[in-house]
């Protein structure tokens, strides 16, 4: 993976805060536990009170990133930049002739093309969901509703490093964001992405399996930021409320 700037080393998919008196009994007076550290992050598992004392000084309603849903719209947008098309069953081919919204080809800003037929790529098999005008970002599904992406104005065509713009939160000066996309495995994959040269690019992945016990995150909600450096968030399991693994923490960029 692409790393800049680091050590060397279709809705958002945020899970709402619910009765926060309630929430208030999970976790009360814990010392802050660490739970994974390298050269990049170290991430904290803290107490509920010392979560929500942060959030009332530092928590920012987040803008939503413009996106066009209407496929008909996004193909007109996106003429000369992607091709869209339905299956040939007789050719075996994604055909630019037929009404489909399926990839067959695209035409990056750096002039490399990429062509489904001939490449055989990963996209042989998506759907577009939506496109993000201000990231120049094509958002897809795959089998299980997994998300696939293109970044159009650098080429790249990995989910792991475009992710899904439903997901971004950013930092208050917006030198990092919280970047994330669904695998369709049941919990989300996230990952924070560094502002460099005008665009955002892969700094660091945030574990999703903190320790050698096994203490998983699953999917991130009630994100903000407190600096550049420092962020918060709450790990949920569709609605579990007994999983030991729920809970608040901090991730911290080295």
């Amino acid at each position: 993976m692409l790393i800049w700037g680091c050590h060397n080393a279709s809705s958002n998919k945020q899970v709402p805060l619910g009765n926060e008196a309630d929430t208030l009994q999970i976790q009360k007076n814990m010392e802050r536990q660490l739970l994974f550290d390298n050269d990049t992050i170290a991430i904290y598992r803290i107490d509920s009170v010392s979560y929500f004392e942060q959030r009332q000084k530092f928590y920012v309603e987040q803008d939503t990133i413009p996106y066009i849903a209407d496929f008909e719209q996004a193909k007109k947008i996106l003429q000369g930049k992607v091709v869209f098309g339905g299956w040939n069953d007789g050719q075996r081919i994604i055909d630019s002739l037929l009404d489909g919204q399926m990839i067959s080809m695209v035409r990056f800003e750096n002039g490399e093309v990429f062509d489904q037929n001939l490449q055989k790529g990963i996209f042989s098999d998506v759907y577009f969901v939506k496109y993000y005008p201000t990231e120049d970002i094509v958002l897809f599904e795959g089998g299980h509703t997994s998300d696939f992406s293109i970044n159009l104005k650098n080429g790249l065509m990995d989910v792991e490093q475009v992710g899904n713009p439903d997901y971004i939160v950013h930092s208050p000066n917006k030198r990092y964001r919280l970047n994330g996309w669904f695998p369709g495995q049941e919990c989300s994959s996230y990952f924070i992405q560094k502002q460099a040269e005008g665009e955002y690019l892969f700094c660091t992945g945030v574990p999703m399996h903190l320790t050698k016990e096994a203490f998983d995150l699953c999917t991130i909600g009630d994100v903000f930021w407190k600096s550049d450096q420092e962020l918060y968030f709450r790990n949920t399991y569709y609605g579990n409320t007994d999983d030991e693994r729920l809970g608040f923490f901090q991730l911290v960029l080295k």
